[in-house]
């Protein structure tokens, strides 16, 4: 008796042609809709490889695609923070504006919290996510699996140079070298550097910059006056400041990664009977709100914050709506920092009258 068997063949995807060609499913999709941004010899080579392998869209899939969630992700290491949170400020008004919901994890700097909320976010109906990295991720699979994936996202406030993705930062080189200069041009000569573990793109940013204000001035680069903390805190300001006094350390001035460490280090100097900033100068990085409350006041360097969220949630809604990977939309955007001189590095001129 003979047997009749139905063989049922593999419907020929995107995927197939994209991996055919070495390009990404995007860019096949693109080319296939005719996209300007599409050479005309690449349109030419995804069409024949289409037509060789009886390629059809698959018109249920598309439709379903079609139905967007208008619902984005955030991933940050910090919410309840004030330079994240004016972040988060800027991405919530984006986003309404442009119709979309907001749905946000916090990974409190872990690896694995990172990687966990990531793939659930990618497997809901979110159609992109924002996401900074935190301060000790080094190992980016995750990200790059993304990217494979054409899940658009946009990177912001971290920089993860290894990837090719869109990305919106701080200038923090910038940053760093003209708070460091100031400190200079008010006659501090021994300045410290307090920063985190180092991992980060900003820290190493901010250190560059550190160390070319004391190059463009001639100041010898002293490597003690470095240091790395594994907590960014007012307590470890205080600690790594006062544990500095107590060695001897000369040291007339501090620039610190952030505005906490740098509250911690002013209080260490004061409690040591140190004025600040005749014989101690300090400034920070963030314009934290406690800047201006604190006696005296901290000069910081300010992050754009709001702007900062603003422009990275319009670079992934354009992704998502022109259906773009991150992998094509590998945009960087550098805002700018500013300066704000306040009591605690100002040495005010004393004018005596003869």
């Amino acid at each position: 008796m003979a047997a009749n068997f139905c063989v049922k063949m593999k419907r020929p995807r995107l995927k197939d042609i994209a991996e055919a060609l070495q390009i990404s499913i995007a860019t096949v999709s693109r080319a296939l809709k005719n996209h300007p941004d599409i050479s005309d010899q690449l349109k030419l080579r995804v069409r024949q490889l289409a037509d060789d392998l009886n390629y059809e869209p698959n018109n249920m899939a598309l439709q379903f695609k079609a139905q967007r969630s208008k619902c984005i992700a955030v991933v940050s290491p910090r919410i309840v923070h004030y330079y994240f949170s004016t972040i988060l400020k800027g991405i919530l008004q984006e986003a309404e504006k442009q119709g979309y919901q907001v749905a946000v994890c916090e990974t409190g700097h872990e690896l694995i919290r990172e990687v966990k909320h990531i793939k659930a976010l990618t497997q809901g109906l979110n159609d992109g996510l924002l996401i900074c990295v935190g301060n000790n991720t080094t190992d980016i699979r995750h990200l790059e699996k993304l990217q494979k994936q054409g899940i658009p996202f946009v990177l912001f406030d971290k920089d993860v140079s290894r990837i090719k993705a869109p990305k919106v930062v701080v200038d923090d080189y910038t940053g760093a070298m003209t708070a460091v200069e100031h400190l200079i041009a008010q006659g501090y000569r021994h300045i410290a550097h307090l920063q985190d573990n180092g991992v980060a793109h900003t820290s190493q940013k901010r250190l560059k910059g550190y160390l070319s204000a004391l190059k463009k001035h001639r100041i010898p680069y002293d490597e003690s006056l470095v240091l790395q903390l594994n907590d960014i805190s007012i307590a470890a300001g205080y600690e790594a400041v006062e544990q500095m006094i107590r060695s001897g350390k000369k040291m007339d001035a501090v620039f610190a990664i952030t505005d906490e460490l740098a509250i911690g280090a002013m209080k260490a100097a004061m409690a040591h009977g140190m004025a600040v900033p005749q014989d101690f100068g300090v400034v920070g990085f963030s314009n934290w709100q406690i800047a201006t409350l604190v006696t005296p006041s901290l000069s910081t360097v300010a992050q754009p914050g709001v702007e900062l969220g603003q422009t990275a949630t319009k670079m992934l809604i354009q992704m998502i709506e022109n259906e773009q990977s991150a992998e094509e939309y590998h945009l960087t955007r550098i805002l700018k920092t500013q300066l704000i001189v306040r009591d605690s590095s100002f040495r005010k001129r004393v004018v005596v009258n003869t």
